[in-house]
């Protein structure tokens, strides 16, 4: 049985999972960061497969507690920032005591086993797991899409040191708001120039810059997994890249906006830089986005204190 409170650096940042197996009176509280691991790997959901009873507080607390109330109001936009209005969870504390009183002392009502989903702009809601299951995976055109940066004939774009490369694509819809929520992914067709090298992406709004996501790769697990392949100079290759989890609302008539760069946020470059750089196509690339419709029926009100430091 697991509960857990999941903070999204947009998105995901730390993870407090409270685990218990109620026949063996076992309950522990873990820390961890992500959602997903290899391509089609989804923890929170491997769980409930393998028959634990499973909850989840997920929020955009960053390295903080979901009650940590005087750390919520420094987060930065497109880090939590535009929810800092509904940021803090004043009943975590509770849900936990109640969760360990269940598992492991045989005291008070079974807890709901659901997970309870913070959105970019602070509205939370209910979902039976997350990422939600019934996502609509659309595919983006990115022959649509416009790239800049520093080109290099008909290579295409280069990567490495300081460059940058900039994907802006048009609106998803025109008339509706787009609500994405799951794990994105960037397939991304490069040439290597070395046996080595790191492609970051930001995820971005393209009306207003705010951040959406990120996701990185080192080109040498570019199929995924956790074991390396060589990589053999000119060879062209897919990164099967995945974002990390997201949940948020792109307003309709918003494009979306990629910066592809060798590192970003706290990712080191890697040792081979400058070495390394490598022609990437974002134009033959494949990017699909995880999205759902919801009505408000499964809008959650959570409680926030008026002299809370996320509403000063």
């Amino acid at each position: 049985m697991t509960k857990g409170a999941i903070s999204t650096r947009h998105w995901v940042s730390i993870t407090a999972v409270f685990i218990g197996f109620k026949a063996c009176k076992i309950g522990m509280s873990i820390h961890t960061k992500y959602l997903a691991g290899p391509p089609g790997t989804n923890w929170y959901q491997a769980y409930i497969d393998a028959g634990y009873e499973v909850a989840g507080m997920l929020g955009q607390w960053e390295h903080n507690y979901p009650d940590q109330w005087s750390k919520h109001n420094a987060q930065d936009s497109g880090y939590g920032g535009e929810a800092i209005h509904n940021m803090t969870r004043w009943d975590w504390g509770q849900d936990l005591f109640e969760w360990m009183e269940y598992y492991l002392k045989d005291i008070g009502p079974k807890p709901d086993l659901h997970a309870q989903i913070q959105r970019n702009d602070g509205e939370w809601r209910i979902e039976e797991t997350w990422p939600p299951q019934d996502a609509e995976r659309i595919q983006l055109d990115m022959s649509q899409c416009q790239s800049s940066g520093a080109f290099t004939g008909t290579g295409g774009l280069v990567l490495g040191g300081e460059s940058t490369v900039t994907t802006t694509c048009p609106p998803m819809s025109e008339n509706n708001d787009t609500h994405i929520s799951g794990l994105a992914t960037f397939h991304l067709t490069v040439v290597p120039s070395f046996d080595g090298g790191q492609v970051f992406i930001e995820m971005q709004d393209s009306e207003t810059g705010i951040r959406l996501g990120h996701a990185t790769m080192d080109v040498r697990y570019h199929a995924g997994g956790y074991d390396a392949q060589t990589v053999l100079p000119g060879q062209t290759i897919t990164m099967l890249m995945e974002f990390q989890g997201i949940d948020v609302l792109l307003p309709a008539g918003h494009g979306i906006t990629f910066i592809l760069s060798e590192s970003g946020e706290d990712y080191l470059p890697p040792a081979c830089t400058p070495a390394c750089s490598m022609h990437i196509i974002p134009s033959v690339s494949t990017v699909e986005m995880p999205v759902i419709y919801r009505d408000s029926g499964n809008v959650l009100i959570t409680p926030q204190g008026e002299t809370a430091a996320n509403n000063q």
